[in-house]
């Protein structure tokens, strides 16, 4: 019983918990990991797009990049590919959730490279790099989305 009891108590002196608003829930100033991750892996895709072969780049993402065109995520008109940033226009529950369209933006990041800056790195690693060095260093999706458009265009992140 002292054990569990100790166990117990490790492991709430282990987790973090997020302040929450006086009405409960997420306060709305509050900005998630995964979110930036995802908002990163969607302007790092759309630049492959623009700075590689498209179709190489759609062909190296594997199958689940059908999620991204069924989520509307993904578009391809008359100008070729582009990136629907606006969530609100997405339909994820036609591609099997919000997490369907994060496995198929790993996918990408996985098996294409950015080549525009610097020497080639995969996706991944761009991605990663980029949430290493910015993950809690901003306050809100407006700084983050900021930040990660001036990383993708080769800078350092900083704004």
């Amino acid at each position: 019983m002292v054990a569990a009891l100790a166990l117990c108590m490790v492991m709430a002196a282990c987790s973090t918990s997020e302040p929450e608003p006086e009405r409960g829930g997420v306060s709305p100033d509050y900005v998630s990991e995964v979110w930036v991750k995802r908002e990163a892996m969607l302007h790092t895709f759309d630049r492959m797009l623009i700075e590689g072969d498209p179709e190489e780049v759609l062909e190296s993402s594997t199958g689940s990049r059908g999620d991204l065109f069924e989520s509307h995520v993904l578009h391809e008109d008359e100008d070729g590919y582009s990136i629907e940033f606006d969530k609100g226009e997405w339909r994820t529950d036609e591609a099997g959730g919000i997490v369907s369209v994060d496995v198929a933006l790993v996918n990408a990041m996985d098996f294409n490279e950015v080549t525009w800056c610097e020497e080639a790195v995969t996706g991944d690693e761009f991605v990663d790099a980029y949430m290493d060095e910015h993950w809690e260093t901003l306050d809100s999706q407006e700084e983050y989305t900021a930040s990660i458009a001036d990383y993708v265009d080769c800078g350092d992140g900083r704004v």
